[in-house]
């Protein structure tokens, strides 16, 4: 039997409840037939695709990633969907989109600012290169929010907050609201999107993340190799106990650009 190619499978991204988040994306985002829209951190290309089919055969969706290797599965990804006349991709750097102003009628971004060292000039980017009035929605995740039932609560507190290291903003919800409103956006509304998860299943997010995280705060705040380890062997074990929980929030935040283009 033939087997998915790797570029269209992503545990982490592929799983209902992270689809219902791109669905919530894309319902509060609106995508009309004939627009044009921007996926910025497109990774895999699933929302971009997605959003392809929203704007119908003539609209148009253009994804962006800083990875090289992201570029290739979502146009293989694309070809996948038969949306390959309906998107483009390109590697480019979210903090300096090459693009004109005015270009986009919406744009998304799902866990992308997080991760970016200036999130204002991102933001600013954003507006840049949207139409006024255009929409944009942001997804970002408060890891303060996690909860993951353990044996040991103080190693998960510290392996948690190791893995905060691997973003530039681990709480970057809170601030978003202030920061929409400096770059041009006029905040339309906040919703809150929690991810729980009671067994470890291929059909849930947490059980892809444990070796992701172990491997991560592996000699990270203190924890060592062996200690990751545990720690992944005891999340584990909950679920060989019926005891597995997992809990994380989320929040989509939709905002319009309320300044006119400036040249």
């Amino acid at each position: 039997m033939a087997t998915a190619s790797p570029a269209l499978v992503d545990p982490s991204r592929s799983t209902p409840d992270v689809a219902e988040q791109r669905a919530r994306v894309r319902a509060i985002v609106a995508p009309r037939s004939g627009e044009r829209g921007l996926d910025i951190g497109c990774g895999f290309g699933l929302l971009s695709c997605e959003l392809a089919r929203d704007v119908g055969p003539t609209g148009r969706v253009m994804g962006v990633d800083s990875v090289p290797a992201m570029i290739v599965a979502c146009e293989e990804r694309a070809r996948h969907d038969a949306v390959t006349g309906r998107t483009e991709f390109r590697q480019a750097d979210a903090e300096a989109l090459p693009f004109a102003p005015g270009t986009f009628d919406f744009v998304a971004a799902m866990q992308v600012y997080e991760y970016m060292p200036d999130v204002e000039r991102g933001l600013a980017e954003a507006a840049r290169v949207l139409k006024a009035r255009g929409r944009l929605a942001v997804l970002d995740t408060d890891w303060e929010s996690c909860v993951w039932h353990s044996g040991d609560r103080e190693r998960t507190a510290r392996v948690l907050q190791a893995w905060e290291q691997r973003f530039a903003h681990p709480h970057l919800p809170a601030r978003l609201p202030e920061l929409l409103r400096r770059t041009g956006f006029a905040l339309r509304s906040v919703t809150l999107i929690p991810v729980v998860n009671v067994e470890a299943s291929e059909q849930t997010y947490s059980p892809s993340m444990i070796d992701v995280i172990a491997r991560f705060v592996a000699n990270r705040g203190g924890i060592t190799e062996d200690e990751a380890a545990r720690w992944a062997e005891d999340v584990r074990a909950q679920a060989v106990r019926g005891e597995y929980f997992f809990s994380l929030s989320r929040y989509l935040f939709l905002a319009e650009r309320a300044r006119p283009n400036r040249p």
